[in-house]
């Protein structure tokens, strides 16, 4: 055998057994979206449209500039084109998707393909919500003023002032909240349950799990001020489905950090900062933990319930469920999906990171951690950190380490994309010298042009990182197969 084969052999071995194997094996899938005509563009800035995709399809949408109108792209459909001035962006999430636009003087209502609306001038419908099946918008008469929202066919009200309407993640639930006069508000539920009144609603959110749960913030009719120092202080009032929970001070004199309307709510949580007698406090589900000298940071609320987090800045503890301390000297912490593994970040000094995993295992010394990403069906991870020269660099768990990358930061630090583990990742950025979009997958820079942003598709047990380009006035879904 020829030395020259014998190496080419040894080579492409090395090729099979070593990393380059599943880039070898990625197969590029380019659905054919959309040829934009002589006068349309893709309406990436317009009133906040753009690309928008998820586990089950896409929505691109298409401006023609002469024409002065627009139309949907969704699963091989066009729907258009439609003219109305001012448009919300479309509705899409992992299951549904819908959209609100018109056709001069009558207004469409879409929902899954199907047309659940049509409304002619002076009804103008607006605030497309889904969940599931379930979907609501509201129906504004501007001729009288008034309006109604319509909830999964049904109609409700008319209202005088309508505040919101929520529907729940599951699309099984619903509450509308609207005054019949001034500083007189009532929440509506879909079981006919009406509570109020209340001089003001702050915030309203259903919370998942089987349980009818929910959380709302309001001012009472009869709410009294706190007198703190001869200056009196409005109080709020936590209520859920078990009752009042308890009253708070709205302000905390001294601190722009304090925001009694920021609520916190993800799973079968909910969550916030609240202040009483102006000690600080946090009050999780019902429950209320501390006090502490400063407002807790860096609140992370699990899916599960009683599965939440929080550091108390004044003694850099990191808290679990609020009253058991995990670790001290934090600066900042990442839990994985499943929450069987904490990433614990503590400060090594001039502008360096120590990281440890769960708090006992030492993963080494980085330059400044801007944040870490765990994998969402493993425990693997990948972290960027800031070199401190305008320059960024990728981590993993493997010691794998990919860059340095010149990221333009001035619009936000680039994510990390990363698959059911972390053998498969991608990495988009504006580079800094070029100012051009860079996608890296698999550390091999793609040359589409890109459009919008990247993201990790599910389709049949397989897995894709998928995004749009525009290639000679075509756009193109692409589905890179992972191995």
């Amino acid at each position: 055998m020829k030395k020259s084969n014998f190496l080419r052999i040894v080579l492409c071995a090395l090729m099979l057994a070593g990393g380059i194997t599943a880039y070898a094996q990625e197969i590029l899938k380019r659905e054919k979206i959309y040829t934009l005509n002589a006068n349309e563009v893709v309406a990436y800035e317009e009133n906040s449209l753009g690309l928008y995709q998820d586990e089950l399809g896409y929505i691109v949408v298409t401006a023609d500039v002469k024409q002065f109108s627009r139309s949907y792209h969704i699963k091989g459909k066009t729907y258009g084109p439609f003219d109305r001035r001012l448009v919300e962006k479309p509705v899409f999430n992992i299951s549904t998707w819908g959209f609100i636009d018109s056709k001069e003087e009558t207004s469409y209502v879409y929902f899954n393909g199907e047309e659940i609306g049509v409304h002619k001038d002076p009804l103008y419908p607006v605030g497309l919500k889904v969940a599931k099946s379930s979907w609501a918008y509201v129906l504004i008469d501007q001729l009288e003023g008034s309006t109604r929202v319509i909830i999964n066919r049904k109609e409700y009200g008319p209202y005088a002032s309508l505040q919101n309407y929520f529907l729940s993640d599951d699309g099984s639930r619903w509450a509308i909240i609207y005054s019949d006069e001034p500083e007189n508000f009532y929440v509506l539920f879909n079981n006919g349950k009406r509570i109020g009144p209340y001089r003001e609603v702050i915030n309203f959110e259903f919370l998942g799990g089987k349980a009818d749960r929910w959380v709302l913030t309001v001012e009472m009719p009869d709410m009294v001020p706190k007198v703190v120092n001869e200056r009196e202080i409005k109080q709020f009032t936590v209520v859920t489905n078990t009752g009042e929970v308890g009253t708070f001070e709205e302000e905390l004199p001294g601190s722009q950090a304090y925001d009694f309307k920021e609520l916190v709510v993800k799973g079968e949580n909910y969550g916030q900062t609240v202040v009483r007698d102006q000690k600080i406090f946090f009050l999780a589900n019902d429950e209320v933990y501390g006090p502490y000298k400063n407002i807790p940071q860096a609140i992370d609320m699990g899916e599960e319930y009683n599965k939440f987090n929080y550091i108390d800045p004044a003694t850099k503890t990191l808290h679990f469920k609020g009253d058991g301390i995990f670790s001290v000297n934090v600066r900042d912490y990442y839990v994985s999906q499943s929450r069987k593994s904490v990433a614990v970040i503590k400060s090594a000094g001039a502008s360096r990171d120590s990281l440890y995993m769960n708090d006992k295992y030492f993963q080494g010394v980085y330059d400044k951690i801007l944040y870490l990403k765990f994998s969402p069906d493993s425990e693997e991870w990948a972290l960027l950190t800031n070199n401190g020269n305008g320059t960024y660099t990728l981590h993993f768990h493997d010691g794998r380490q990919f860059g340095p990358y010149t990221a333009d930061t001035a619009k936000g630090t680039p994510p990390v994309l990363l698959g059911r583990n972390a053998k498969n990742w991608a990495f988009y950025y504006a580079d800094a010298k070029t100012g051009k979009t860079r996608l890296i997958v698999n550390n091999a820079d793609r040359q589409e042009d890109i459009l919008g942003d990247i993201a990790l598709v599910r389709e049949d047990g397989q897995e894709y990182f998928s995004w749009f380009s525009l290639d000679d006035r075509t756009v193109y879904l692409n589905k890179l197969l992972l191995e």
